[in-house]
This record gives C-alpha cells, sequence and structure tokens, in this order.
C-alpha cells in the first residue's frame, strides 16, 4: 500500500503526493544501475557486468536516482490512480521528486469536469414565433430569379449587379482599445504588447494579428443589396476589372444588428478573376410555369408566391424553434457551476484550429501555416482568439451532458431503426442498399445515434423553456444504446480518454446547437 495524500487545486487539478517505501526506491536504483551498466563502458568490465558500487563510482548517485525515478514514475503514478480512486481527465505529470524523510513524487493532475445544472427546469422563456415579412418573400421569389439568370461573360469593368469571382484575402484589424478590452475580460489568458499613446491620438493597428473574416479563393458574389458581407464592400469594386488587385478597409456600422460585429475593421486584399453580366427574367406567370414545368400541375405567379411563402413560414418556424432552444439552453449554461481544467479547453482550441487548417485548405488551398506567416501571427494569439468560442463550446457540452443523464434521454433500438430507414429511403431506390451497407459501421452508427440524441435533448430544452416538459420517470427504459453503440443505460462519453468533453456525443450536439444558432 502506497501513502497518498490528495490535494484539490483550485483550477480544478489535483496534487497527489505518493510516498514512496524505501526499499522499493532502492530496487528501482538497483535496476537502473543495471540499465546504466548496460549502455556505459565502464573499464575492466564487459557491458551490463559492472556492479552497483561500481556504476555508483562512475556516474554518481545523482545519475542513478534520476534513472530509478524515470524507471518507476510512470508505474507509481498508475498504482496511485488505482489506490487512490482518482479518475482524472488526462494524463498527470510529475512536477517534483523529494528525498527528505522518504522518496516522495508530487503529481498534478487535471481532474474530470463537474457540473451542477441548479434550478435548470425553472427556465422559461415565451414562445411566439415571428411572421414572414414580405421582404422575405420577395428577396426569396428574386433568388429564384437569379437563379434562373442569363450569365455571360464581361470584358466591362465591374459595375453593380455584375456576378463576380474573387480571391478575398480578409482579417480584422485590432487595435490597443480592442487589446485593452479583451484584457479586461480575459485577465491574464493573453500576452500582448502594447505601445503607450497618449490620449487623443490615434489607437496603433496590430493589422497583422486579427482574425480571419472572410479567407477564400474563387469567391463567388452578386453585385447587389442582397449580397454584401460589410457596406461599403460592393462599391469598392466598382471599376475593377480582370485581374486587377485592391487593398481596402472597411468597418461595420454602429447599428450592426451583431453586437460583436459593431464598429469592428477588416481589411481587405481583393483580386478580381472574372466578371460576369447577369441579366434575369421577369416574374410572370410565363416565368412561374416554366420553373414549375416538370410537376404534376404547373403554378401561376400567384400559387408560386402562396407555396414559397408556406415554405418560408414552415422554415422560419424551424428556425425559430432552434434559436428559441439554443437561448434556452444558455440560460441553463448561465444559472449552472461548471468546473473542468484548462486541459479541456486546450483539447478544444486544439481542435478549433485543426478544423480551420482544413477549412483553409478547402477554401484556399493554403495551411494554417501559411496563414499564420501571411497574418504574421503566432500561436499564442490564435489561441487566445479561439479560446472564447472553445470556453463555449466546452460548457455548452458539458452541460449537454449532463442534461441527457438528468433528463433520462436515451437512444432505443427502435428510434435508431427509425432514423436509419428514414435516412435510406431518402436515396434513389437503386442507391438504397449500398447506403444501408454503409450505416453498418460502428462509425456511421454513432453519428446518427448522437443526431438522434442531440435532436432529442433540444426537444427537451424547448420543452422545459415552454413549461411544457414532462415529468422524470423513475426508472429507465430497458434497452437503449449508448453514443457508442452497445446496450447501455446513458451515452458513452470516453471519460477515461483526454477527450472526454469531447466524445461523440457532446461534440455533435455542441456543433449542431453552434450551427443551429446560425439558423438554417
Amino acid at each position: 500500500m502506497l501513502n497518498i495524500q490528495v490535494e484539490r487545486q483550485e483550477n480544478h487539478t489535483a496534487k497527489l503526493t505518493v510516498e514512496v517505501e524505501p526499499q522499493r526506491f532502492e530496487a528501482a536504483k538497483q535496476q537502473a544501475a543495471r540499465k546504466l551498466s548496460n549502455r556505459l563502458n565502464v573499464p575492466g568490465f564487459r557491458k551490463g557486468k559492472a556492479p552497483y558500487r561500481v556504476i555508483l563510482n562512475y556516474v554518481g548517485e545523482g545519475a542513478i536516482v534520476e534513472e530509478a525515478v524515470d524507471l518507476m514514475g510512470e508505474q507509481l503514478y498508475k498504482d496511485a490512480l488505482i489506490e487512490s480512486g482518482i479518475d482524472p481527465y488526462g494524463p498527470g505529470s510529475l512536477q517534483d521528486v523529494k528525498f527528505d524523510t522518504v522518496p516522495t513524487f508530487i503529481y498534478i493532475l487535471p481532474m474530470q469536469p463537474e457540473v451542477d445544472l441548479a434550478a435548470y427546469r425553472d427556465v422559461r422563456k415565451d414562445y411566439v414565433v415571428p411572421d414572414v415579412e414580405d421582404e422575405a418573400l420577395d428577396r426569396s421569389m428574386r433568388q429564384l430569379l437569379e437563379q434562373n439568370a442569363v450569365i455571360e461573360d464581361s470584358a466591362r469593368p465591374v459595375e453593380m449587379g455584375n456576378r463576380l469571382t474573387l480571391d478575398i484575402h480578409s482579417y480584422f484589424v485590432e487595435t490597443h482599445e480592442d487589446h485593452d478590452h479583451d484584457h479586461d475580460h480575459e485577465g491574464d489568458d493573453a500576452d500582448h504588447d502594447h505601445d503607450a499613446h497618449e490620449e487623443g491620438d490615434e489607437p496603433h493597428t496590430h493589422e497583422a494579428h486579427g482574425e480571419h473574416f472572410i479567407y477564400e479563393n474563387d469567391f463567388v458574389t452578386l453585385l447587389n443589396d442582397d449580397y454584401e458581407p460589410i457596406p461599403g464592400f460592393n462599391a469598392a469594386l466598382v471599376g475593377l476589372n480582370v485581374d486587377d488587385k485592391k487593398g481596402f478597409e472597411l468597418a461595420f456600422p454602429d447599428d450592426e444588428k451583431d453586437d460583436e460585429l459593431k464598429g469592428r475593421k477588416v481589411k481587405f486584399e481583393v483580386t478580381v478573376k472574372k466578371i460576369e453580366s447577369f441579366t434575369m427574367p421577369t416574374l410572370t406567370d410565363d416565368f412561374a410555369a416554366r420553373v414549375t414545368a416538370e410537376e404534376e400541375k404547373p403554378l401561376t405567379l400567384l400559387e408560386l408566391r402562396m407555396r414559397t411563402r408556406q415554405n418560408l413560414t414552415e422554415a422560419n418556424e424551424r428556425r425559430y424553434r432552434s434559436e428559441y432552444a439554443n437561448a434556452a439552453l444558455d440560460e441553463m449554461v448561465q444559472g449552472a457551476v461548471i468546473k473542468y481544467p484548462e486541459d479541456v479547453v486546450q483539447d478544444e482550441v486544439e481542435r478549433s484550429l485543426q478544423r480551420f487548417d482544413q477549412q483553409l485548405r478547402q477554401q484556399s488551398r493554403l495551411t494554417l501555416q501559411d496563414y499564420i506567416k501571411i497574418t504574421k501571427a503566432d500561436m499564442n494569439t490564435l489561441y487566445q482568439q479561439f479560446r472564447p468560442a472553445a470556453v463555449r463550446t466546452v460548457e455548452r457540452a458539458l452541460v449537454m451532458r449532463e442534461l441527457l443523464d438528468r433528463e433520462q434521454i436515451e437512444v432505443t433500438t427502435e428510434q435508431l431503426d427509425q432514423e436509419l430507414d428514414k435516412i435510406v429511403n431518402s436515396y434513389d431506390e437503386a442507391q438504397r442498399e449500398q447506403i444501408r451497407r454503409l450505416f453498418e459501421s460502428p462509425e456511421m452508427r454513432e453519428s446518427v445515434i448522437d443526431d438522434v440524441l442531440t435532436n432529442a435533448l433540444m426537444d427537451r430544452v424547448t420543452a422545459i423553456a415552454k413549461g411544457e416538459a414532462p415529468e422524470l420517470a423513475e426508472a429507465a427504459p430497458a434497452s437503449v444504446i449508448s453514443a457508442g453503440g452497445a446496450p447501455a443505460t446513458e451515452p458513452d462519453l470516453q471519460q477515461d480518454t483526454p477527450d472526454a468533453v469531447t466524445a461523440p456525443v457532446e461534440t455533435t450536439t455542441a456543433q449542431n446547437a453552434e450551427q443551429a444558432t446560425e439558423g438554417e
């Protein structure tokens, strides 16, 4: 038996102090000496044959102790975890070894996240689906016209109404005030250098340190009021020719709906690759009949508008329901007490950077390292940029995992089969058998389970916020399926791995909820 002391730290780590019996450490030193003997050329002895006292005199006790610590440290850590009953979030690290009275190993290890949902079932929100505005209907009809437009290459300079293909490299321009604001909220999380400036001076800009805005090659856009990433963007391109490059800076207005964008400046580097004229048809009964010609009965313009409004209404209801559920979930997250080590956030930031790298490769054939060179950023800066979103993802995921357990939300084999049938039947009959075989793999089945769990959870969150949630049952269903695909009473969240908070159900749940917030 080991003499073990466990001290919980404020950063949700644990200090594990393990005293080792002197005899065990002496045995480790003997083993260390034999290992050193096998590596050393000791005069008068063949490799591996020099006795302990000779090795001790040859390399010194410090080298033997260091080797002994390396030999027994890992196994000692495993033994200490078993005897203490601690279930860490991820690997611990050896911080110190002391030899005051008995050999003492000190480890620091991240603890598993903990969530107290508090009074989450008291969350209430009004549920009022907004009507579809005539402007939205007109915009949808205009998009239908755009889909049937006549498009031709143009040799003229850019003018409003053109369709353009562009390479866009853009990023937010940060100022001292932006960094100071970040420090107010992040504390010591960010470490930026600030150049002093007198009151009334223009704030010094750190253009290379801004996060990306649009960073994409072959970006296609229409120059009209419906397609403008930031006010003034379209006007800045008017008059350019193919292969022209232009750099310019724009700012979001103070009345921008997204509070996070208000007043923020963006620097653009744009290359025009193609200019096309874009001639749209006219909204008439003939147009309506033409775009619905393959239907059982072609529609009139009035019928087409009525159906479009109905489709918009249904989409609006789905979008509102998703936004409502996410807003209710956010209130539950705010009301919860969530504890986790920084390792959890680090893991999520690393995954976010990996996704960003993949996005760059797909959109612009650049890598993350290319982006760092171009923007003259560094990994610490990127970490601080991605950290707030990572914290939000982690906390939402942890709360959602706890909600799944508390609300007894599970996937039955019948629900899984129904969902798989729904997916398979959405394909052409000739493809269905191949698609069904595809979903026989554990990875694909887990993906479906995650989606079903996420949808069920967000439905329950909506019901709670509307005051319509059912009373919790005393017993769980007899046969359910976990995220791992095997019968279980709760989702398999792989808590014994460093990826605990982003096991299948958590990442999918959090990402789906984040995406739903953006609308459909």
